[in-house]
């Protein structure tokens, strides 16, 4: 379409050299992004924090938006990563709140340690980012999530498996993306996960199962 602006890299960082190129303008965004905010953040402020010239930095990326479409896909990356360890199936045997816990204080620990570029990635990254690739994000997420709800051995009170695996995800990622833009009172990051891990399991776990497995006689947690 005439006019519309790309997503894509205008080079592909094949050698190390620009490798390193890249990484330096996408840390020195979060840099800005986080010390300085989104208004200071122009390709010009990106380029001098990164060590680079504009022109070298136009070589990679041919504006702003394509810079943190890059951004969102590393914090793709990191997500996914994460997701796949914590519902690895040498994690099948965890109890259900060891798996939630991890899953929920991972995703936390990933938004918390640079709130300012999530923040900005919510409100302008993700208008930014193609559709199909926010779909194909959110469909392995939610295939994780199902293959792990299909192999438990606790007992999974959703008929639905691939409906809860969706709401599951959605829930965990719009609430903690909610608290980014709103920083709603009373809400800190400690309550947020234990909140979300509260909800997950009332949501996933038969209630009944779930108290007797965690009852001190039975050596379980809480």
């Amino acid at each position: 379409m005439a006019g519309q602006k790309s997503k894509e890299p205008r080079k592909r960082p094949r050698q190390a050299r620009a490798q390193s190129t890249v990484h330096a303008i996408l840390e020195a965004t979060v840099q800005v992004l986080e010390r300085e905010g989104p208004e200071a953040a122009t390709t010009t402020r990106i380029a001098e924090v990164a060590g680079v010239s504009v022109g070298t930095l136009y070589q990679y990326f041919s504006h702003k938006d394509a810079i943190l479409d890059a951004l969102q896909e590393r914090e793709f990356e990191r997500a996914l990563a994460l997701v796949r360890t914590v519902l690895s199936e040498g994690n099948v045997a965890r109890s259900p709140r060891e798996t939630v816990t991890a899953a929920v204080q991972g995703m936390a620990e990933l938004y918390v340690a640079y709130p300012g570029v999530h923040r900005v990635l919510a409100m302008e990254g993700l208008r930014a980012t193609k559709a199909d690739r926010l779909q194909s994000f959110d469909l392995r997420v939610i295939a994780l999530v199902r293959h792990f709800l299909a192999a438990t051995g606790a007992p999974v009170r959703r008929k639905n498996v691939d409906a809860a695996a969706f709401v599951a995800f959605q829930c965990v990622r719009a609430t903690m993306l909610a608290s980014l833009l709103e920083t709603p009172a009373g809400l800190n990051d400690e309550t947020l996960v234990e909140e979300l891990v509260d909800l997950l399991l009332r949501y996933l776990v038969d209630d009944a199962w779930l108290t007797q497995q965690e009852s001190p006689k039975n050596g379980g947690e809480r």
